[in-house]
């Protein structure tokens, strides 16, 4: 049996590989990126190694196409972030657009979730055979937030709250040039 249209499949049985609204006609490929950096120095022996180390947001590489046929069925559907777009270049000002904006948004992919990434890149080829399609590869990069909190200490946790260190008055100095046998 023939498979439906990928965005057809996505509505009627509820496959979730969609990114800020957009599903994607075919997704031809998804590779997720996942890589933890650590120091090069040396660690003392007994540390804790993974206070050494930190994880890097997830870089995600899918390539997915679109069709000028389909473009047409999501112009007519209500829900459709397309409404109104009818051809594959309509599609990729969009998918332009939303890599100016750079403002994080959520993507859905086959092995997984992420609630914050943005366009890092986008890069298309049209041949005599794919001109009336739109096949792109789009790089997604995960947005990490962190929460700061500003705390002040009591000034009885302090050890010593009131002194500041010492200014050392010196005077000016001037460099003097010396030689290896002539030392001032």
């Amino acid at each position: 049996m023939p498979s439906l249209p990928y965005s057809l499949e996505a509505l009627l049985l509820g496959r979730k590989r969609e990114f800020a609204g957009i599903i994607p006609d075919v997704v031809v490929s998804e590779e997720h990126e996942n890589e933890v950096v650590f120091t090069r120095h040396p660690v003392d022996t007994g540390a804790n190694v993974s206070d050494h180390a930190y994880q890097m947001p997830t870089v995600i590489n899918c390539q997915f196409g679109w069709s000028d046929s389909s473009r047409l069925l999501n112009s007519i559907l209500d829900f459709s972030i397309f409404k109104g777009l009818t051809t594959t270049k309509d599609v990729y000002e969009k998918l332009l657009e939303l890599q100016a904006k750079r403002e994080p948004f959520s993507l859905s992919t086959g092995k997984k979730q992420y609630p914050a990434v943005i366009i890092t890149k986008l890069k298309t080829t049209s041949t005599v055979d794919t001109e009336s399609a739109l096949v792109v590869d789009i790089t997604f990069e995960e947005i990490r937030f962190a929460r700061t909190k500003e705390v002040t200490l009591q000034e009885a946790r302090q050890k010593n709250p009131q002194q500041t260190a010492s200014v050392n008055q010196r005077g000016t100095s001037q460099p003097v040039l010396t030689t290896a046998g002539n030392r001032p």
